[in-house]
């Protein structure tokens, strides 16, 4: 697989990043950001993963349809996937009538999820919900990291924690969005709830067949977007669900948005490059996978595979030393995480169009935890 194989794998505007301006750390991107969160599918994962091979093939099938049913919905309201967070989604919404076809394309998901998330397998039956919250405003994006292993694009800052605390305040089917949003929208699109949340009540008119930008990055290699042992994996072909013995763990940052009122952007910069790359040396040194990092209320996580999609020895050992080399370093940015071992459901899923590499499975979620 090339460079054109790789491009699913990678966000539009990290494409267009490398293509624009290089070597640039910060971007301010002007815009209405979703994210989207269904519950249901972690007990399904758990289910199925313990049923082994069938189970596997069972729950990849079940991943594909869904997240393609729901992005169908969202990308031709021009929604660019900046990140998979376990069974979440961050959509980003640029240019005119963003936060109108931000929320189109929420409702949009919702209601293909009542159609599609009614689910049936061999491991009985789940309901599948989702809780989203979306907010306008100005987004700070960082694509940092050693270029000799990745550029990893990382969203924080005060505009995408509102983000994360309005999809935790919305309850399973709402979708909350902040005062800035509903200032964008027709009075009569956004309600309050007894406790002064703001919920969409009904869709803002207009259609919209603004998809996502294709072509535009032609030439760019976004191969350096992906971590190394990712990369090499998806190269190969290799496609298959497996089941894999792992370790896993989630390194957790906070402190973002202090230090980005206190010092600025060029600070927040600079101590996130700096983390990604004690990351990164920490995993090449101890054969441990640089996997995804996610956004979180004040700061992100940071998740670190050991066993997949590279299979390796003394698991528990390696994880182990890579996650206390990381967070025994002073920094200005807190650090806290959670390790976990055990078997995990490994594959790649998602549409034709957006694709991602991920585990799932009891591990995972209690590591997270």
């Amino acid at each position: 697989m090339g460079t054109d194989g790789l491009r699913p794998y990678v966000p539009d505007l990290a494409a267009e990043w490398l293509l624009e301006t290089p070597g640039a750390l910060h971007r301010a991107v002007e815009g209405s950001m979703v994210m989207a969160d269904i519950s249901g599918f972690t007990p399904l994962t758990e289910r199925l993963t313990r049923l082994g091979v069938v189970g596997s093939e069972e729950l990849s099938d079940i991943l594909d349809s869904t997240f393609a049913a729901l992005l169908d919905q969202a990308r031709p309201e021009g929604a660019d996937l900046l990140k998979w967070g376990g069974d979440a989604v961050l959509l980003l919404f640029r240019g005119p009538d963003h936060a109108s076809r931000a929320v189109r394309a929420s409702l949009g998901m919702r209601r293909t999820l009542r159609l599609v998330g009614r689910t049936r397998s061999s491991a009985g039956q789940v309901r599948l919900r989702m809780s989203v919250g979306v907010h306008s405003g100005s987004f700070d994006l960082f694509l940092v990291g050693d270029p000799g292993e990745h550029r990893e694009l990382v969203v924080a800052g005060p505009a995408s924690t509102r983000v994360a605390e309005l999809e935790s305040a919305a309850d399973a089917g709402q979708v909350a969005v902040s005062p800035r949003t509903a200032r964008l929208l027709p009075p009569s699109t956004v309600a309050a709830d007894p406790g002064g949340l703001l919920l969409v009540r009904r869709a803002p008119h207009g259609t919209s067949s603004r998809a996502s930008p294709d072509g535009t990055t032609d030439g760019v290699d976004v191969g350096v977007l992906l971590p190394p042992p990712l990369r090499e994996h998806l190269r190969s072909g290799a496609r298959e669900p497996e089941h894999r013995a792992v370790a896993v763990a989630f390194v957790e940052f906070s402190g973002v948005d202090a230090l980005h009122r206190e010092r600025g952007t060029a600070a927040l910069g600079a101590a996130l490059d700096d983390l990604v790359r004690r990351v990164q040396e920490a995993c090449r040194r101890d054969g441990v996978t640089f996997l995804e990092s996610d956004i979180n209320r004040d700061g992100g996580k940071i998740m670190l595979v050991c066993g997949a999609p590279r299979r390796a020895e003394d698991v528990e050992a390696r994880i182990v030393r890579a996650v206390r080399d990381v967070v025994d370093l002073d920094g200005p940015l807190r650090l806290r995480a959670g390790i976990n071992r055990g078997r995990v459901f490994a594959s790649d899923f998602g549409p034709d169009f957006r694709r991602t590499y991920s585990v799932k499975g009891d591990a995972v979620n209690l590591a997270a935890r």
